[in-house]
């Protein structure tokens, strides 16, 4: 699930990152690439507005492209160096076979010192290994930047899927926390999320 948590942080090298991510990344089967302001629509058509895939994220499911535009538009100004209305990064992910869009996978800027990142992929692209595939790479990235000492994500407990996919990029499983977050698809109530999380080693 993609469940970045923005915060506001400098423009050009937001903490904890000291340098801006990568444009692209590009796996055996997957090419990876910034989003753009102009994505709007392929974001929405892609997994934005299909219900069963949006049910366990962080946002709403959309009911029109313009309700995707101001998360696209904010990722678009950070790849370009300017403070965008939050710090998150994401990547749309194409397969190399087709052509196709498939999903979007990225991290947010949780605090000085940690990210937090996640993934969503259309319902056709479930269960061929696309998210583990696509995520590893901007995990690996993370990881490589001296001052991340911390990258986390969660997922509801009916999703053990994205589980697997946070235990196969290296993520370790923290435990559940309570009232963690309202996911607006569930209803308005809070509910509890499994984390995950990778910590740099002390020594």
């Amino acid at each position: 699930m993609m469940n970045m948590q923005p915060r506001h942080a400098s423009p050009l090298a937001p903490a904890p990152l000291s340098e801006l991510p990568p444009q692209t990344f590009e796996t055996e089967r997957l090419t990876l690439r910034a989003m753009q302001a102009d994505d709007a629509e392929l974001v929405y058509a892609t997994y934005a507005s299909d219900p069963v895939v949006t049910k366990y994220l962080s946002f709403p499911c959309a009911s029109h492209p313009d309700e995707s535009r101001p998360f696209v538009q904010g990722i678009a100004d950070n790849f370009a160096g300017r403070e965008g209305i939050h710090q998150q990064y994401g990547w749309l992910v194409s397969r190399k076979d087709t052509g196709q869009c498939i999903g979007c996978v990225g991290f947010g800027i949780k605090d000085a010192s940690s990210l937090s990142g996640g993934y969503v992929f259309a319902q056709s692209a479930w269960g061929h290994g696309f998210a583990t595939e696509a995520w590893q790479p901007v995990v690996d990235w993370g990881k490589s930047q001296p001052n991340v000492l911390r990258i986390e994500a969660e997922h509801h407990p009916d999703n053990e899927a994205s589980g697997n996919v946070m235990r196969k990029v290296g993520l370790t499983r923290e435990g559940v926390v309570p009232d963690f977050c309202v996911l607006p698809n569930l209803g308005p109530q809070r509910v509890a999320m499994v984390i995950w999380a990778w910590t740099r080693p002390t020594s």
